[in-house]
């Protein structure tokens, strides 16, 4: 291993996604929000499909922001990302298409734009109205 250019590197992905930290930080030393500035410095490039679980959760919500708008560069580039999340605001600001699994199976699956929080809560209750 080139320790020189790992340690540039390093140093580039901290400035560039903001981390506080260096290149001698421990992962656990650093705040929730920098563990997932580190993981998002640590993805490929150009990935076919990213699958995340909650990608801001406790986060302040101009670090969310930030997360949003650097995993958004990936769709520009043709990524697609499945994500899922507790928070259904998060949800309807960020997809495209929102579809809700109860009990095994998908029940509804409509365009973000077309649902609202309340439709999107009694769906994941499993009570599904006439349009659904």
């Amino acid at each position: 291993m080139k320790w020189a250019d790992a340690r540039r590197k390093a140093e580039e992905r901290i400035e560039r996604f903001r981390i506080k930290g260096t290149p001698e930080s421990l992962v656990e030393s650093l705040s929730g929000g920098n563990q997932q500035r580190l993981l998002l410095s640590l993805l490929s490039e150009d990935p076919v499909l990213l699958l995340l679980e909650n990608p801001t959760r406790g986060l302040d919500l101009e670090s969310a922001h930030w997360v949003w708008k650097h995993l958004r560069k990936y769709c520009e580039r043709n990524t697609s990302i499945v994500f899922s999340s507790s928070e259904l605001d998060e949800i309807l600001m960020v997809s495209d298409r929102v579809p809700v699994f109860f009990d095994g199976a998908i029940i509804k699956d409509v365009n973000a734009d077309e649902t609202d929080v309340q439709e999107l809560g009694r769906a994941i209750a499993g009570k599904m109205d006439d349009q659904g």
